[in-house]
């Protein structure tokens, strides 16, 4: 492969066609000058080859990197207006430049041959935009790849810059970007929201039913009269009014009390007893307790004194009761904050308003765009809409233009192979308490951790980088998730159950086993395809990841030496005569790649380079070399070659 720079204008300096011409004809040439600068027509005819890169410039001022991707040709009569010239190549657009790049191109000649084997500015140039341009092309390609597959494993020998790219790609993922203003994006899901879909039918008739069947359990008017054979929570039953708030209606709008304690009574298995909440009372009976609570909960679904439902039960409490009374008047969100967020994103937050009219205004909300866009969408679907698009957690970021600006996170890991599913998912840790004393308790850990971060910041990618992921026994580490990573979305249940934070009385009613990984998370595993001495991946698994080779590039090397012994040591992989590699193996398996070959730090000068470079082939390179020699992947015909590299 050769580089190249070129001009593609006629004989007119300000001409300025040349990215049109590139972008609607993908060709460069050159005119049919006869004498007049007849080397470089030579040049452009037989030295130029299909594979050789191009940077196309306007005098010293780079416009476009192409590669050439066709045979020279000739054509009689081209469009002087336009694609002006005779002789011609076609190519591939690689990257257009940018002046951020701060890059130098000679504006000599019409087409220049670059010697790479010189340290001339413009060949440096060149050769870093090559690399930029090379990056850009995988980093999209990996990012396409995750976007329709979500898990992606970048595989190839040692040295190759399998994590580089890796980060790379998390960094383009996951970098702050301007999402469109809260108000234009509701509406776009509205207009695009399909009643007619079978899983939104389903869920109607699912839901409908669910309703039904707690209200029939529990009508209004019985409310008054509740016992404690069916209010608290705890007790193992899940038919109790506390159940379905928390647990039956779950999907008709979530309501966490955080802690049993939040409830105003609950039974407590530890203590074999019922736990009341000091806003009930001090010093009285759990039937006292409970009468008190039924008198309130008449009132609260009449509608009367809400302020002292809400000081007794709870803000949350109360409005998943009114929400699962009143479907037609109340939103399905119940958390203060979380409403607040969502008027906040809409512009109709008022700290004047309490919690009852922040809930009817986004109630409203959903009213005005169901009737603004004449749409079957229930209140709930709605309300799905801004939980699954806008993070209502922690509240969206907005730019000085009211435009929702969203940042990913991403997070590296290296699998080993004592790696387990309870160091990966859920397991099981040891706590110390305040008296001294050691229990144990379920945490979530990396993936789960990160899972839940993606859920509830639906706007962000997030992106977790397994290095080695071979490493370590994917079936048992991955465990049931080996179905969620194919149904994102969709709910599994782990083998261990969740505890909320410091409430271990909820081990016995409401503990949670589901992890969901959601849309928004994208894994990246990176593999040494090499190492021989780890387990190999099976089908199950490969079957949810899509694979990506990064093999050994000898054109991202920029000094003479370390190209020349770049290929020196490419050169032990050959099978053929004068190769040394085992037959059992394959050269892109097992090459050692680039990464070896390449200064450690930016803009290193030459010199201090080749001092690097020479510790890097006595300690690094000669040593897996020998390894190899050991390990029959090279043959033992290639230790005197090995012996004698040098820089």
């Amino acid at each position: 492969m050769n580089f190249w720079h070129m001009q593609l204008h006629p004989d007119n300096d300000s001409w300025g066609l040349e990215r049109e011409v590139l972008e609607k004809t993908k060709y460069i040439g050159l005119g049919d000058w006869k004498e007049k600068r007849k080397a470089q027509q030579l040049s452009f005819q037989n030295e130029m080859h299909i594979g050789d890169i191009v940077a196309i410039k306007r005098g010293e001022t780079p416009i476009a990197l192409v590669k050439v991707i066709g045979a020279y040709e000739y054509r009689e009569n081209p469009n002087k207006d336009f694609d002006w010239f005779e002789r011609r190549r076609k190519v591939e657009i690689l990257d257009w430049y940018h002046s951020e790049y701060k890059l130098y191109v000679a504006g000599r000649k019409t087409l220049t041959k670059c010697d790479m084997n010189s340290s001339a500015k413009t060949n440096k140039s060149i050769r870093k935009w090559y690399g930029m341009a090379m990056d850009k092309i995988q980093i999209n390609e990996v990012a396409k790849l995750l976007k329709y597959k979500h898990q992606v494993i970048l595989q190839g020998p040692p040295g190759t810059g399998k994590t580089r790219l890796a980060k790379l790609v998390a960094e383009d993922l996951t970098h702050i970007e301007q999402k469109g203003k809260p108000q234009d994006i509701l509406d776009n899901l509205v207009q695009s929201f399909d009643s007619s879909t079978d899983t939104v039918q389903s869920n109607r008739t699912k839901f409908k039913k669910l309703l039904t069947e707690f209200q029939n359990a529990f009508p209004v008017e019985s409310l008054g009269s509740m016992t404690l054979d069916d209010f608290p929570i705890g007790n193992g039953k899940n038919d109790s009014f506390c159940w379905w708030i928390e647990r039956g209606l779950e999907d008709l709008g979530k309501f966490s009390p955080g802690s049993s304690n939040n409830y105003p009574i609950y039974w407590s298995k530890d203590k074999e007893g019922y736990v009341i909440n000091k806003k009930i009372g001090d010093n009285i009976d759990a039937e006292t307790a409970m009468q008190v609570i039924a008198r309130q909960l008449d009132k609260l679904v009449q509608e009367t004194d809400l302020e002292a439902s809400i000081a007794l039960l709870g803000k949350s409490f109360t409005l998943k009761v009114l929400n699962s009374y009143y479907p037609d008047k109340y939103f399905p969100i119940n958390s203060e904050n979380s409403l607040n967020h969502a008027l906040k994103l809409f512009g109709a937050y008022d700290r004047k308003m309490n919690l009852i009219e922040k809930n009817k205004k986004l109630y409203a909300i959903y009213h005005d765009k169901k009737e603004e866009f004449n749409k079957d969408i229930t209140v709930n679907e709605f309300a799905g809409l801004i939980w699954n698009n806008f993070n209502l957690k922690d509240g969206e970021r907005l730019s000085e233009s009211d435009e929702v600006m969203t940042q990913g996170e991403y997070k590296v890991i290296q699998f080993h192979p004592a790696y387990t599913y309870e160091d990966f998912v859920r397991g099981v840790v040891a706590k110390t308490n305040e008296d001294g004393n050691i229990h144990y308790k379920v945490e979530n850990k990396v993936l789960a951790q990160f899972a839940k971060k993606a859920y509830e910041n639906p706007n962000s990618n997030y992106v977790l980088i397994i290095d080695e992921i071979n490493r370590a026994n994917l079936p048992s580490v991955l465990g049931e998730l080996i179905y969620a990573l194919e149904y994102r979305g969709e709910t599994v249940e782990s083998m261990y159950e969740l505890l909320d934070k410091d409430d271990e009385d909820r081990q016995s009613h409401s503990s949670e086993r589901n992890i969901t990984l959601p849309k928004n998370l994208y894994i990246i595993g990176t593999m040494n395809t090499a190492d021989r001495s780890i387990g190999h991946i099976d089908y199950a698994i490969r079957r949810r990841f899509a694979f990506y080779d990064v093999p050994p590039s000898v054109e991202v090397i920029n000094f003479a030496k370390a190209k020349a012994l770049f290929k020196q040591v490419q050169a032990l992989f050959k099978t053929d005569s004068g190769g040394h590699l085992s037959s059992d193996f394959n050269a892109s398996d097992v090459q050692l790649g680039h990464s070896y070959f390449l200064p450690s730090k930016k803009d290193m000068p030459e010199q201090e380079f080749y001092i690097e470079l020479k510790n890097k082939l006595d300690y690094e390179i000669k040593p897996i070399l020998f390894e190899y020699i050991k390990d029959g992947v090279l043959l033992d015909s290639a230790r005197d070659v090995v012996e004698g590299l040098n820089v």
